[in-house]
């Protein structure tokens, strides 16, 4: 009698914790349902980086004072940096100094290996030539010139904003964070949450190196969001200097949105850096006939080339009855990325129901 009541309560016991795994196991595939996993894909310098940290502003407050200190070093070794590649930009357009100390100050910045102390602090001698270097006529217009040696996107910002970041005390802003180039190696992962909606943004390195780990990412994705440079179209890869960084980002498009893995993925296609884009159609000269043949618009007609760069997109998908939604982007604005986002999310979430078969 005593075995048998043991018997009972062995299977009353295990009935209770069978029953207590399956509601733990509802409950996780309830809050999966509301989770959805975005993938950030697209060749090097594109701006996804920047992108990234916009979710941040945007959806997670800011940045504490800790979170931009952290970003200290970046700034400093960026303003330091583009005006290394300023002074080497003078020697490949033959600019000279105007102003002759300044030979002495280029030689103390080519020189430099390390431009802040102990304590995060500009050292006073990197400081004083870089701030002679920009007072200098022949450094401002190589960084007028910038297009033609592909000087980086944020040197011009940082260089107008020198005397604030040399200054003992300065604390980047978060502009300057968004301004920041840090290549990104491996991947990250960032969380925001809409309207009860997690969304996980996996950011993975651009550079040919860094994407043979995207294939980690490939599981149970639900969005693909790529994104593409306009402003790349008369430039080359960092990594090969001989592909044009448009050709590659085509050529990286065409493999993605014909990946078995995103047969049924949405796709989102952000073309970038819009404002880069505008200034070297209409006033660089660089036209975009040079770079693709095949384009037959007018040279300055901004609109026509952006519609044909985006043309070259939509027709590298061998499927027809895939979407693509493309939207034109200034990831280093806040307000732009803001309203986009918020279409792009609704797009995920509507494209996601009509795959559950909600709608």
């Amino acid at each position: 009698m005593g075995a048998c009541l043991s018997l009972d309560e062995d299977e009353r016991r295990a009935r209770e914790r069978s029953e207590a795994i399956d509601r733990e196991l509802m409950n996780m595939a309830r809050e999966e349902q509301n989770i959805i996993k975005i993938l950030l894909l697209g060749a090097g310098e594109s701006g996804k980086s920047t992108l990234v940290k916009q979710m941040k502003i945007i959806h997670h407050d800011g940045f504490t004072q800790e979170e931009l200190l952290s970003f200290k070093p970046a700034v400093l070794d960026n303003l330091v940096s583009s005006m290394k590649f300023v002074l080497t930009g003078m020697g490949w357009l033959r600019i000279n100094l105007v102003i002759p100390k300044n030979k002495m100050h280029a030689h103390t910045i080519l020189q430099c290996t390390k431009c802040f102390d102990d304590h995060l602090m500009m050292r006073p001698n990197i400081a004083n030539a870089l701030q002679s270097l920009w007072s200098d006529k022949g450094v401002k217009l190589s960084v007028a010139r910038g297009y033609e040696y592909e000087l980086n996107d944020s040197a011009s910002y940082y260089f107008e904003s020198m005397d604030r970041i040399c200054a003992p005390k300065y604390v980047p802003t978060a502009t300057d964070v968004l301004r920041a180039r840090v290549r990104t190696t491996g991947i990250i992962e960032t969380h925001f949450k809409i309207n009860g909606i997690i969304f996980r943004l996996y950011d993975v390195g651009g550079q040919r190196s860094e994407r043979r780990k995207w294939i980690q990412c490939f599981d149970d994705v639900r969005a693909l969001l790529f994104v593409a440079a306009l402003s790349g179209y008369d430039m080359t890869l960092f990594e090969d200097p001989d592909v044009n960084r448009l050709h590659e980002s085509l050529r990286l498009f065409n493999s993605i949105v014909n990946n078995r893995f995103f047969s049924h993925t949405c796709m989102i296609l952000f073309l970038n850096k819009v404002d880069l884009f505008q200034e070297k159609i209409l006033q660089s000269g660089r036209h975009l006939r040079y770079y693709f043949p095949e384009y037959q618009g007018p040279d300055c007609d901004v609109d026509a080339s952006a519609r044909f760069i985006q043309y070259q997109f939509m027709v590298q998908c061998k499927n027809p009855s895939k979407v693509i939604y493309p939207h034109f982007t200034t990831a280093t604005d806040t307000t732009n990325v803001q309203v986009v986002f918020q279409v792009v999310m609704d797009t995920i979430i509507r494209e996601n129901l009509h795959a559950a078969s909600l709608l």
